[in-house]
């Protein structure tokens, strides 16, 4: 739960992939954010995998992938700019759920997870991708479930992120009420079934005593 921004698309030409890089660093620099470019061999194929080390997994192998990883703010999921010897926008761990025909590649978007960080850093991010669209990436797809890339309505964003979070407060009270025994015993669908008996409770008790307006 969470929102997110899912975007994909081609470089126009990728001879560009330098002067991409080039202009992601200099913004990175001048806004303080950290970053790290990557700039493996084209010409190589991908060989990277997952492997399995003591405290969980790593990549290994050549991943044949330039770009660059741009982290904004503590609370934001890094944003990835990696593209494939096609000009394809992916990542890592795509690269290799494709490679390994474990998702289809026309599935496979870049996301970054925004819900936690201030409105102002999911505004960035969507001012910095309709750049990127006009200069680099003209077949660019976004779909933003804080709807500012088509809106550009703060007022909006932040309305969706107080829902978002109400919610996962709602949640979370719900959780530390049940029996920690309890929980271990359900199953996935048992307890989805419970959190959502309880919301729909507590939503019901609130419309009753007149704390939640009724949705037209």
């Amino acid at each position: 739960m969470g929102i997110t921004i899912y975007f994909k698309g081609q470089l126009e030409n990728n001879n560009m992939i330098h002067t991409f890089i080039e202009d992601l660093t200099d913004i990175a620099e001048t806004l303080n954010w950290e970053y790290e470019v990557l700039d493996e061999d084209w010409s190589k194929p991908s060989t990277a995998k997952l492997s399995q080390i003591k405290n969980g997994i790593e990549i290994t192998g050549h991943l044949s992938l330039k770009g660059i990883c741009i982290n904004l703010h503590p609370d934001c999921e890094s944003l990835m700019f990696y593209f494939n010897s096609k000009g394809i926008l992916t990542t890592p761990i795509s690269t290799i759920l494709v490679n390994e025909k474990q998702i289809k590649k026309e599935n496979a978007y870049n996301s970054v997870k925004t819900q936690f960080a201030p409105p102002d850093i999911h505004i960035t991010i969507i001012k910095l991708l309709k750049f990127l669209k006009r200069r680099y990436i003209h077949d660019l797809n976004v779909v933003d479930e804080g709807e500012y890339w088509e809106s550009e309505d703060k007022k909006k964003l932040i309305k969706k992120l107080n829902q978002i979070n109400d919610a996962m407060n709602r949640i979370e009270k719900i959780l530390s009420d049940l029996d920690v025994e309890h929980i271990q015993q359900c199953s996935s669908e048992q307890l989805a079934k419970i959190l959502e008996d309880r919301l729909k409770e507590d939503l019901k008790n609130e419309r009753s005593a007149g704390t939640t307006p009724e949705r037209t």
